[in-house]
C-alpha cells in the first residue's frame, strides 16, 4: 500500500472546504507540510544531540482562505467539529483539542510579529498520530498559512523557532527541534543531518553507488500522544544526568547532555544512579551512531546503515527506557524479516510506527506477512495496524 498522492489529497481537501464555506476559487491557497522519518538520532534532540531526518510522501495539507477579520476557523478531515478562535484571545487548550497547534501557531506568531488577519481552512493529515511528526507538520502548516494571510515573509530559522515555542512554551512538551528542522529543510532523495545545538543542517543526496532500498512504514495501531506518555519524564531524567555529570566533571552549568564531554561520562558514569546512567549511555552511543550513519550513507552502505538503525532501536528500549510490548514485537518481527536492512522507532516509542529500509525487491506480500505476524501476537492493536511504502519528499511549501 502507498500513501494517498498529493494531487488527490489536495483535491479532496479543497472539495471538503467548498462544501462548508463559500469563497472565490482564486482566493484558495494550499500549504503542503510533509511528515518525517528519523532513521538515527532517536530521543536525543532535546539534549542537543545530532539527528538524521528525511521528509516523506505522507503529509498535512492545509487549504485556506485569508479572513477579513481576526478569526481562525478550522475544519479537519481527521477529527470532528470546528476549531474557532480569535487571534487576540487565545486560551490554554485542552489536551484532546485537535485545534491546539493552530492556537499555538497564532500565539507564537502573534508574539513574534504583528498579525491582524486569520483564515478559514481545513487540515487533512495522511496518517496522524503515527509518530511521523504530524504534530510539527500541522503546527508549521498553520504558521505558514498565518504568515501568508498577513503577507509576512519568514525565514526557515524563524519557522523552526516558532514551532519550538508552540511545543515547548504553549503545549508544555519537551521536544527538541528535530521534527520541524526536517520538515522545513527536507529535500527529496536526501538524508538531512541536523545539529540541534546550532541549528545547522546538511543534506546528503542518496549516493549513486548505493545499494538501492525502499522505505517501509508500519503503523502499530497505537496512536502516540507525547503529553500523556512518559516522554517528558525521560527528558527530565536526561537533564538530571547532565547536571550530576556536570558537577562531577567541574561543569556546573551543564543543562543538557550535549554540555558533557564523552570522556567525562565514561570516567564518571559508574557514580550515576542506574536509570540516569542508561539515559546518558543512550545519548552518547546514539550520537555516535549518527556520525557512523552519515559515513555509511555517503559510501552507499545501506547494510551498515540498517544495522545502526537496529542498534538505535534496541538502545531506545533498553537504555532510554521507552517502548511497550507491541512496539518491541513489531520491531523484532520487521528486523527478522528477509529483505529488511534495519528498522527504527517513530513516535518516541510510546506508540506510533516503525520505519524500515528494505530492498527494492521487498513486496507487498512481505509487508502483509509482517502485519499477520504482528496481529497474531497483538490482535487488539493489530486490527488497526497498516503498512505503507513511502517515497522521500521535499519540505514544507505553499502551492
Amino acid at each position: 500500500m502507498e500513501f494517498i498522492t498529493l494531487e488527490k489529497q489536495t483535491e479532496e481537501t479543497a472539495a471538503y472546504l467548498k462544501r462548508r464555506e463559500s469563497f472565490s476559487e482564486s482566493g484558495l491557497k494550499v500549504v503542503v507540510s510533509p511528515y518525517r522519518i528519523s532513521p538515527l538520532g532517536a530521543h536525543i534532540d532535546h539534549q542537543g544531540g545530532p539527528v538524521l531526518g528525511m521528509t516523506v510522501g505522507a503529509r498535512t495539507v492545509l487549504a485556506f482562505i485569508p479572513a477579513g477579520d481576526k478569526r481562525v476557523r478550522l475544519y479537519s478531515m481527521n477529527y470532528p467539529g470546528v476549531s474557532e478562535f480569535d487571534i487576540d484571545g487565545i486560551k490554554s487548550p485542552g489536551r484532546d483539542d485537535w485545534g491546539r497547534y493552530a492556537m499555538g501557531a497564532a500565539k507564537a506568531l502573534g508574539e513574534h510579529r504583528s498579525i491582524r488577519t486569520g483564515f478559514t481552512g481545513i487540515l487533512s493529515g495522511t496518517l496522524p498520530s503515527a509518530g511521523l511528526g504530524s504534530s510539527a507538520s500541522s503546527g508549521l502548516a498553520c504558521l505558514k498559512a498565518l504568515a501568508c494571510a498577513n503577507e509576512l515573509v519568514l525565514g526557515p530559522e524563524e519557522y523552526i523557532e516558532l514551532e519550538r515555542r508552540i511545543e515547548n512554551d504553549y503545549l508544555r512538551l519537551s521536544n527538541g527541534i528535530a521534527d520541524q528542522s526536517s520538515i522545513v529543510y527536507g529535500r527529496k532523495d536526501s538524508l538531512l543531518y541536523i545539529d540541534t545545538v546550532t541549528g545547522h543542517t546538511a543534506a546528503y543526496p542518496r549516493p549513486k553507488n548505493r545499494e538501492d532500498f525502499k522505505i517501509l512504514i508500519v503503523y502499530s495501531g497505537i496512536p502516540r500522544a507525547l503529553a500523556s506518555s512518559g516522554f517528558n519524564t525521560r527528558v527530565e531524567e536526561c537533564r538530571k544526568a547532565a547536571g550530576l555529570l556536570g558537577i562531577m566533571g567541574g561543569l556546573r552549568s551543564a543543562k543538557t547532555l550535549s554540555y558533557i564531554p564523552e570522556t567525562v561520562f565514561r570516567e564518571k558514569s559508574s557514580r550515576l544512579p542506574e536509570e540516569l546512567r542508561r539515559r546518558a549511555e543512550h545519548f552518547f552511543t546514539e550520537s555516535g551512531r549518527v556520525t557512523m550513519g552519515v559515513a555509511a550513507w555517503q559510501r552507499g552502505d545501506i547494510n551498515a546503515f540498517g544495522r545502526l538503525m537496529n542498534e538505535s532501536c534496541e538502545s531506545s528500549f533498553v537504555n532510554f527506557g521507552v517502548g511497550r510490548p507491541e512496539l518491541e514485537s513489531l520491531h523484532e518481527i520487521i528486523s527478522s524479516t528477509s529483505g529488511v536492512y534495519g528498522s527504527g522507532l517513530n513516535g518516541r516509542g510510546y506508540g506510533g510506527s516503525v520505519t524500515a529500509f528494505v530492498t527494492r525487491e521487498f513486496t507487498e506480500d512481505s509487508a502483509a506477512g509482517i502485519l499477520e505476524r504482528y496481529k497474531e501476537r497483538h490482535p487488539e492493536t493489530g486490527m488497526n495496524a497498516a503498512a505503507y511504502f513511502a517515497e522521500s519528499d521535499d519540505g514544507i511549501r505553499l502551492i
